[in-house]
Protein backbone atom coordinates (compact mmCIF):
# COMPACT_ATOMS: atom_id res chain seq x y z
CA UNK A 1 0.00 0.00 0.00
CA UNK A 2 1.37 3.38 -1.01
CA UNK A 3 1.23 6.40 1.30
CA UNK A 4 -0.16 9.76 0.22
CA UNK A 5 0.38 12.83 2.41
CA UNK A 6 -1.59 16.03 1.79
CA UNK A 7 -0.13 19.31 3.09
CA UNK A 8 -1.76 22.72 3.11
CA UNK A 9 -3.97 25.22 4.88
CA UNK A 10 -7.72 25.31 5.58
CA UNK A 11 -8.59 24.29 2.03
CA UNK A 12 -6.79 21.00 2.66
CA UNK A 13 -7.77 20.77 6.34
CA UNK A 14 -11.45 21.26 5.47
CA UNK A 15 -12.71 20.65 9.00
CA UNK A 16 -10.82 17.42 9.64
CA UNK A 17 -10.56 18.16 13.37
CA UNK A 18 -14.34 18.53 13.58
CA UNK A 19 -15.38 15.81 11.14
CA UNK A 20 -16.12 12.13 11.57
CA UNK A 21 -13.44 11.59 8.91
CA UNK A 22 -9.77 12.38 9.62
CA UNK A 23 -9.56 13.28 5.94
CA UNK A 24 -11.93 16.22 6.39
CA UNK A 25 -14.85 17.07 4.14
CA UNK A 26 -13.00 18.38 1.08
CA UNK A 27 -10.81 17.30 -1.79
CA UNK A 28 -8.69 14.92 0.29
CA UNK A 29 -11.72 12.78 1.20
CA UNK A 30 -13.06 12.95 -2.36
CA UNK A 31 -9.65 11.94 -3.75
CA UNK A 32 -9.59 8.98 -1.37
CA UNK A 33 -12.95 7.82 -2.70
CA UNK A 34 -11.80 8.23 -6.31
CA UNK A 35 -8.64 6.23 -5.70
CA UNK A 36 -10.59 3.40 -4.06
CA UNK A 37 -13.10 3.35 -6.92
CA UNK A 38 -10.21 3.05 -9.36
CA UNK A 39 -8.72 0.15 -7.40
CA UNK A 40 -5.69 2.18 -6.36
CA UNK A 41 -4.59 1.25 -2.85
CA UNK A 42 -3.40 4.32 -0.91
CA UNK A 43 -3.15 5.16 2.76
CA UNK A 44 -3.96 8.88 2.86
CA UNK A 45 -3.02 11.29 5.63
CA UNK A 46 -4.43 14.82 5.72
CA UNK A 47 -2.01 17.22 7.42
CA UNK A 48 -3.68 20.44 6.32
CA UNK A 49 -4.02 23.04 9.08
CA UNK A 50 -6.31 26.05 9.05
CA UNK A 51 -4.31 29.28 8.83
CA UNK A 52 -1.01 27.74 7.78
CA UNK A 53 1.48 29.65 5.65
CA UNK A 54 4.44 28.16 3.81
CA UNK A 55 6.66 29.15 6.75
CA UNK A 56 4.49 27.07 9.08
CA UNK A 57 4.76 24.11 6.72
CA UNK A 58 8.52 24.51 6.75
CA UNK A 59 8.57 24.64 10.56
CA UNK A 60 6.73 21.31 10.63
CA UNK A 61 8.75 19.59 7.90
CA UNK A 62 10.34 17.19 10.39
CA UNK A 63 6.90 15.98 11.47
CA UNK A 64 5.92 15.34 7.86
CA UNK A 65 9.12 13.41 7.25
CA UNK A 66 8.31 11.19 10.23
CA UNK A 67 4.93 10.39 8.67
CA UNK A 68 6.52 9.70 5.30
CA UNK A 69 4.75 9.48 1.98
CA UNK A 70 5.29 7.99 -1.44
CA UNK A 71 3.33 10.96 -2.77
CA UNK A 72 3.12 14.38 -1.09
CA UNK A 73 0.74 17.06 -2.32
CA UNK A 74 1.19 20.73 -1.40
CA UNK A 75 -1.45 23.45 -1.65
CA UNK A 76 -0.31 26.59 0.15
CA UNK A 77 -0.02 30.34 -0.37
CA UNK A 78 -3.33 32.12 0.05
CA UNK A 79 -2.68 32.90 3.73
CA UNK A 80 0.71 34.31 2.76
CA UNK A 81 -1.07 36.64 0.34
CA UNK A 82 -3.57 37.52 3.05
CA UNK A 83 -0.68 38.67 5.24
CA UNK A 84 0.70 40.75 2.39
CA UNK A 85 -2.63 42.42 1.71
CA UNK A 86 -4.25 42.78 5.14
CA UNK A 87 -1.40 44.01 7.32
CA UNK A 88 -0.73 47.45 5.87
CA UNK A 89 2.47 46.45 4.08
CA UNK A 90 4.01 48.71 1.46
CA UNK A 91 4.55 47.44 -2.09
CA UNK A 92 8.24 46.99 -1.32
CA UNK A 93 7.42 44.98 1.79
CA UNK A 94 4.99 42.86 -0.21
CA UNK A 95 7.76 42.11 -2.72
CA UNK A 96 10.06 41.10 0.12
CA UNK A 97 7.35 38.82 1.53
CA UNK A 98 6.89 37.20 -1.88
CA UNK A 99 10.63 36.57 -2.09
CA UNK A 100 10.57 35.05 1.38
CA UNK A 101 7.65 32.85 0.32
CA UNK A 102 9.69 31.50 -2.59
CA UNK A 103 12.71 30.80 -0.37
CA UNK A 104 10.61 29.02 2.25
CA UNK A 105 8.82 26.99 -0.42
CA UNK A 106 12.12 25.86 -1.93
CA UNK A 107 13.51 25.01 1.52
CA UNK A 108 10.38 22.93 2.17
CA UNK A 109 10.82 21.05 -1.10
CA UNK A 110 14.48 20.28 -0.47
CA UNK A 111 13.60 18.87 2.96
CA UNK A 112 10.75 16.73 1.63
CA UNK A 113 12.37 15.41 -1.54
CA UNK A 114 13.54 11.84 -1.49
CA UNK A 115 14.43 9.33 -4.24
CA UNK A 116 11.28 7.52 -5.27
CA UNK A 117 8.96 10.10 -3.69
CA UNK A 118 6.66 12.16 -5.88
CA UNK A 119 5.75 15.69 -4.82
CA UNK A 120 2.79 17.34 -6.53
CA UNK A 121 2.50 21.13 -6.32
CA UNK A 122 -0.83 22.93 -6.64
CA UNK A 123 -1.53 26.52 -7.54
CA UNK A 124 -3.13 28.84 -4.95
CA UNK A 125 -6.30 30.52 -6.16
CA UNK A 126 -8.72 33.34 -5.35
CA UNK A 127 -12.10 34.43 -6.66
CA UNK A 128 -13.10 38.05 -7.44
CA UNK A 129 -15.78 38.02 -4.74
CA UNK A 130 -16.03 39.81 -2.38
CA UNK A 131 -14.68 42.68 -4.49
CA UNK A 132 -11.64 43.23 -2.22
CA UNK A 133 -10.19 39.95 -3.47
CA UNK A 134 -9.81 41.38 -6.97
CA UNK A 135 -6.73 43.16 -5.63
CA UNK A 136 -5.26 39.79 -4.65
CA UNK A 137 -5.35 38.30 -8.14
CA UNK A 138 -2.08 39.87 -9.34
CA UNK A 139 -0.30 38.51 -6.25
CA UNK A 140 -1.79 35.05 -6.85
CA UNK A 141 -0.48 35.17 -10.41
CA UNK A 142 2.98 36.24 -9.23
CA UNK A 143 3.02 33.51 -6.60
CA UNK A 144 1.92 30.97 -9.19
CA UNK A 145 4.85 31.93 -11.41
CA UNK A 146 7.25 31.48 -8.48
CA UNK A 147 5.88 28.01 -7.68
CA UNK A 148 5.93 27.08 -11.37
CA UNK A 149 9.63 27.99 -11.50
CA UNK A 150 10.30 25.67 -8.56
CA UNK A 151 8.26 22.90 -10.17
CA UNK A 152 10.39 23.25 -13.31
CA UNK A 153 13.65 23.43 -11.36
CA UNK A 154 12.93 20.21 -9.48
CA UNK A 155 10.95 18.46 -12.25
CA UNK A 156 7.73 18.26 -10.23
CA UNK A 157 4.13 18.18 -11.47
CA UNK A 158 2.33 21.50 -11.08
CA UNK A 159 -1.46 21.67 -11.15
CA UNK A 160 -2.88 25.01 -12.30
CA UNK A 161 -6.10 25.83 -10.45
CA UNK A 162 -6.80 29.57 -10.44
CA UNK A 163 -8.01 29.98 -14.03
CA UNK A 164 -9.75 26.61 -14.07
CA UNK A 165 -11.76 27.25 -10.90
CA UNK A 166 -12.63 30.77 -11.96
CA UNK A 167 -13.82 29.48 -15.32
CA UNK A 168 -16.08 27.00 -13.53
CA UNK A 169 -17.36 29.82 -11.30
CA UNK A 170 -18.27 31.86 -14.37
CA UNK A 171 -20.02 28.82 -15.83
CA UNK A 172 -22.00 27.72 -12.78
CA UNK A 173 -21.99 30.86 -10.63
CA UNK A 174 -19.56 31.87 -7.91
CA UNK A 175 -21.61 30.42 -5.08
CA UNK A 176 -21.57 27.01 -6.79
CA UNK A 177 -17.76 26.82 -6.56
CA UNK A 178 -16.69 28.99 -3.62
CA UNK A 179 -18.17 29.63 -0.19
CA UNK A 180 -16.51 33.00 0.42
CA UNK A 181 -14.04 33.78 -2.36
CA UNK A 182 -11.30 31.60 -0.87
CA UNK A 183 -12.78 28.30 0.32
CA UNK A 184 -14.48 25.79 -1.95
CA UNK A 185 -17.90 24.21 -2.06
CA UNK A 186 -18.23 20.46 -2.54
CA UNK A 187 -18.36 21.08 -6.30
CA UNK A 188 -15.16 23.08 -6.10
CA UNK A 189 -13.42 20.38 -4.08
CA UNK A 190 -14.57 17.80 -6.63
CA UNK A 191 -12.75 19.74 -9.38
CA UNK A 192 -9.56 19.88 -7.31
CA UNK A 193 -9.75 16.17 -6.44
CA UNK A 194 -10.22 15.24 -10.09
CA UNK A 195 -7.18 17.28 -11.10
CA UNK A 196 -5.09 15.44 -8.52
CA UNK A 197 -6.53 12.10 -9.53
CA UNK A 198 -5.45 12.67 -13.12
CA UNK A 199 -1.86 13.41 -12.12
CA UNK A 200 -1.64 10.48 -9.72
CA UNK A 201 -3.12 8.10 -12.32
CA UNK A 202 -0.68 9.26 -14.98
CA UNK A 203 2.29 8.73 -12.70
CA UNK A 204 1.01 5.70 -10.82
Amino acid sequence: MANLLCLGDSITDCGRFFSDSPLGDGYVRILSEKLKSAGMDYKITNCGVDGFTVARLLENARNYLSIGGDIITILIGINDIGLMMNTGRSQEQQKMMMSAFSRHYEDLLTKLMNPGRQIILMEPFIFPWPAEYRNWILHVKTMSQEIEKLAGRYHLPYIFLHDCLNAEARRYGLDAITLDGIHLTTQGHEILAQKLMEVISQNG
